[in-house]
């Protein structure tokens, strides 16, 4: 399988080829050209940020939870839960992509409420940031479907990219070792 470097090699490569084929599509299916860029950067956003921060290979001790600095322990559980590889959990297409994105949100909530219950026991209230972003995010949903959406979409993409070349570069050596 490709190492780190080349797997963010993988990911720039083709955010940088979503950029035509997403503002091309956004075009054709009626979008403004003002709007078609800005969706297309959303999208291709999501992506990089997916294939190099929430990498599939974030269920091992690798270089990409390196990048996560002081806060690399958020990933322990993860990686310690999910089997490295694994087509469900961690390097399939669609699903494992979103499991990262809400296993970040899930672990985000309980850091903040386990911080603002210490806080609380000392006599320091904090307010309710959680439930404001759960409010937010919910919102953000009903007003901004096209949006969420083309985040989602390029999300999937960018850990897509990894799984693919991973599948990839499985399969032809297998190929050379027959």
């Amino acid at each position: 399988m490709p190492n780190a470097g080349t797997h963010d090699v993988i990911t720039v490569v083709t955010g940088a080829a979503l950029v035509p084929l997403s503002y091309i599509a956004l075009l054709h299916y009626g979008q403004t050209p003002e709007v078609a860029r800005l969706d297309t950067a959303l999208l291709v956003g999501a992506h990089l940020l997916s294939g190099i921060m929430f990498s599939p290979d974030l269920d091992i001790d690798s270089k990409i939870d390196n990048r996560w600095g002081p806060f690399y322990w958020i990933w322990r559980p993860y990686m310690w839960a999910v089997p490295h590889g694994s087509r469900l959990l961690s390097h399939g297409l669609v699903f494992p992509p979103l499991l990262r994105l809400l296993y970040f949100f899930v672990v985000g909530t309980l850091v903040f409420l386990g911080a603002a219950w210490l806080l609380g026991q000392i006599g320091i209230t904090v307010p309710n940031y959680h439930l404001q972003v759960i409010h937010y995010l919910e919102n953000l949903a009903r007003t901004r479907p096209r949006e969420v959406e083309v985040f989602l979409i390029g999300f999937i993409t960018g850990g897509a990219a990894h799984s693919i070349a991973d599948a990839v570069t499985t399969y032809h050596s297998g190929r050379r070792h027959q």
